[in-house]
């Protein structure tokens, strides 16, 4: 009882941390500017979920079932560090690449605690240094999406495509 109390308490403060950031440092004015990508992201996330859903890499647990814990993340989480990370975006290029390994670091970090604490587990080769790259490419792919979105998802579909290949997702559940 103690450990899914801990839980709510865990989840329930990770939301209200990204929320309260958002709100106090995001443009939350502009949201219907960055609607389109907080969709590119989430219509990513589901994708993944939906075609790895038996041989998923990362899952969360704990508290909620991982399509739960899934969602929570997808629909709040995600909004959030999605208006932060573009409402910031800098001009010049060293200052992007710098604000871009940020945001990875930042990411990974809570994500190596989450796995710690057992809230997410990796299976099938996945691991934190996977993270940390899909988590570079992810922020590199959102700011693109945001100024050229159509040029995103051939992109997004080539790298869905090479994880499969990587990880050997079984052609099973590709039918």
């Amino acid at each position: 009882m103690a450990k899914r109390r801990g839980d709510i308490i865990g989840t329930i403060t990770l939301i209200l941390l990204y929320a309260a950031a958002c709100w106090k440092w995001g443009s939350w004015r502009s949201w219907r500017e960055y609607y389109p990508t907080v969709l590119y992201v989430i219509i990513g996330d589901l994708a993944y979920n939906f075609v790895f859903h038996e041989h998923l890499l990362w899952q969360y647990q704990g508290l909620f079932n991982h399509t739960v814990a899934d969602m929570i993340v997808a629909f709040f989480v995600f909004p959030s560090v999605i208006i932060l990370f573009l409402t910031h975006w800098p001009k010049s290029c060293i200052k992007q690449a710098s604000y871009v390994l940020a945001w990875t670091v930042l990411q990974t970090v809570i994500e190596y605690f989450s796995t710690l604490t057992g809230g997410m587990v990796y299976q099938y080769g996945w691991n934190i240094f996977w993270s940390f790259g899909l988590y570079a490419l992810a922020f590199v792919l959102i700011r693109l999406h945001y100024r050229k979105p159509l040029l995103v998802w051939p992109i997004s579909v080539a790298l869905a495509l090479a994880t499969a290949l990587i990880f050997g997702l079984p052609y099973d559940n590709l039918k």
